[in-house]
């Protein structure tokens, strides 16, 4: 997602919950556009010089480190041993950030062994996952939303550049960061729920900041609980399709292309 709402960030977790933190603190009068959030034919009708009021935030790296753990500290403070990670950075475990830790490694205990699911604590098991996804002699790349000039959160409307581009990948991987003392990325494979991807190009009005955005598209929601946010906020039945923003961080793993790249939306 693109949005934070008090503290913390949206973020993703198992069991089919995509905004697992600060959905009970949204307010109702927040715009489902405004936090990245859109329907399909929404998405498809975006034109040229369409005023967009979305809230993209700058990474906290304090949360979501961009560096794995090198792997010869791997053995000496497994992922499994929290505890001396706490003491190593000196983090309390009922302070907020500890929470979240301890929240990702709940989460990441809870889909241990699954097959579709992982989360990766270093670059070899990312790709080594997405490797098997994708399947043999099938080269890969990952895309993700860029904001190079953004460097300050600003909350302002986003002007269409151009209609959204298709992005032609047969098998998509995505992988989100979690919150933690090193890079910690829940990666995932949805056989059963067919996704359509966007690159969406913006301009922010106020800051004249360029926005290249991943959206995903899924094309069923049965998968979410009946009063889940999307449902509330976009207003749709369960079963509908429905459109997020890919914060920056989130990465979309797709097939390579030999040629060409994308293809626009209809």
């Amino acid at each position: 997602m693109c949005a934070y709402i008090q503290q913390g960030r949206w973020g993703y977790a198992v069991k089919d919950e995509i905004f697992r933190e600060n959905e009970t603190k949204i307010s109702h009068h927040i715009k489902s556009a405004e936090v990245g959030l859109f329907t399909m034919d929404e998405l498809l009708n975006f034109h040229v010089g369409q005023k967009l009021p979305i809230f993209f935030p700058i990474r906290n790296l304090s949360l979501y480190p961009p560096f794995f753990l090198p792997p010869k500290y791997q053995n000496i403070i497994p992922f499994i041993k929290p505890a001396a990670m706490f003491n190593l950075f000196k983090v309390p475990p009922s302070s907020p950030k500890g929470k979240a830790f301890l929240g990702t490694l709940y989460s990441c205990d809870s889909i241990n062994g699954e097959t579709t699911k992982i989360c990766a604590t270093s670059l070899d098991s990312m790709l080594g996952f997405v490797k098997k996804a994708f399947g043999p002699d099938v080269d890969f790349k990952f895309i993700t939303t860029t904001h190079p000039t953004l460097t300050t959160p600003v909350f302002q409307n986003y002007t269409v550049l151009e209609p959204p581009v298709e992005i032609v990948s047969v098998k998509k991987v995505p992988c989100h960061p979690f919150p933690y003392f090193y890079a910690i990325y829940f990666c995932h494979t949805d056989l059963n729920y067919e996704t359509r991807a966007f690159k969406l190009r913006l301009v922010g009005d106020g800051s004249g900041d360029e926005v290249e955005a991943v959206i995903v598209c899924h094309l069923d929601s049965k998968n979410l609980s009946s009063d889940h946010l999307v449902f509330r906020m976009l207003g749709v039945e369960k079963g509908s399709s429905y459109c997020h923003v890919f914060r920056q961080g989130d990465i979309l793993w797709i097939q390579q292309q030999a040629s060409g790249g994308g293809v626009a939306a209809v």
